[in-house]
């Protein structure tokens, strides 16, 4: 997604991320326009820009290491992808936003399909880009 001009203070930026048409995707599968309603495990419905939380970027990149090590090291021909696609636009952002884990009061009707869901919002107000990154696995 590209910011505007000035982009906006981060709840007005985090607020038309929420209301975009893509980001309603339960990354359960294939066709990232087809659950308008869910957001990952979660109705889309019960986030807000209240549910994210400033994240330090040396801590979003071993959160996401260690999800992506979990059980076993990185593949090599990983290792290139997963630095430029995000360790590098971690690095670059101002800004790194956390999605909170919303309890199963908010997991739609099968919500419970992921094992982990994490979710990394990204702002780089030089570049004027907002990167989502969602490590998920079912």
């Amino acid at each position: 997604m590209v910011l505007g001009r000035r982009g906006g203070p981060p709840g007005a930026i985090l607020a038309a991320l929420i209301a975009h048409e893509l980001y309603g995707d339960d990354h359960a599968g294939s066709d990232p326009e087809g659950s308008p309603e869910r957001h990952g495990p979660y109705w889309r419905e019960r986030i807000t820009p209240a549910c994210y939380d400033s994240i330090d970027t040396d801590a979003a990149e071993r959160h996401l290491r260690a999800w992506a090590e979990q059980v076993a090291p990185l593949p090599e021909h990983l290792r290139p992808v997963l630095e430029q696609q995000a360790y590098q636009r971690l690095r670059t952002a101002d800004r790194v936003y956390k999605l909170r884990d919303l309890g199963h009061g908010a997991f739609h009707d099968w919500g419970g399909v992921h094992n982990d869901f994490h979710e990394l919002v990204l702002i780089d107000r030089a570049n004027r880009v907002l990167t989502l990154i969602v490590a998920a696995d079912d």
